[in-house]
């Protein structure tokens, strides 16, 4: 069994997930950069992809960022979740192309480096 495991050929080999994940990494970057121009100390936490059939693989991914919010409050955030690919059919080049089919983030984290304080009188003042 693990014999036919070691030299049994993969539908998607390790080079297509590897590119996978450079290319949703830079994707991610590129989009929290965007949305978030004021964001700092970005990196990719996690990213691993597992194929689920030979045309669909699954990436999972964590980013995390800091940044600074109203009354200048240094935060830290954690995003995690996770994406589908399907590949399309090859056409004259016989490039593999990967469609991001959906994106989901399951989980936002945002941790304040120093503890904020919150009154009464600061919701009333408006």
């Amino acid at each position: 069994w693990t014999w036919n495991i070691i030299h049994s050929s993969q539908a998607i080999g390790f080079e297509t997930h590897s590119g996978i994940q450079e290319k949703l990494a830079e994707m991610i970057k590129q989009t929290v950069l965007t949305k978030k121009p004021n964001a700092k100390n970005f990196r990719i936490a996690r990213l691993w992809t597992e194929s689920l059939s030979d045309t669909k693989v699954r990436a999972v991914f964590a980013y995390e960022f800091s940044e600074v919010v109203e009354g200048n409050e240094n935060t830290e955030q954690t995003v995690e979740g996770e994406a589908v690919l399907f590949r399309e059919p090859k056409d004259e080049t016989n490039i593999d192309k990967w469609v991001l089919q959906s994106v989901r983030t399951t989980n936002d984290t945002v941790t304040f480096t120093e503890g904020m304080i919150v009154t009464p009188e600061a919701a009333e003042s408006n």
